[in-house]
């Protein structure tokens, strides 16, 4: 899943490593997806004040990141 995923953020994205998008998930409204190109991994972003928490997509339930993968699915369609 995470590579079709990274494929999605580099359509999406129009070369750019991150997309600043809200995705809720089960644990919680996340406002960017990005791909990390050194140690290719994908995090999902929350912003809060001053406060950046990533989450690791592979550390998501599946259930949420089929979610995420729809999501930019349409976006894409």
């Amino acid at each position: 899943m995470k590579k079709k995923i990274i494929e999605l953020i580099k359509i999406l994205g129009f070369g750019v490593d991150e997309l600043v998008i809200t995705i809720s998930l089960t644990i919680g409204v996340f406002d960017s997806i990005e791909w990390d190109r050194i140690d290719d991994s994908v995090y999902l972003h929350m912003f809060k004040e001053d406060i950046d928490m990533s989450f690791d997509f592979e550390d998501l339930s599946e259930e949420d990141q089929l979610k995420v993968y729809s999501i930019l699915s349409v976006i894409y369609n």
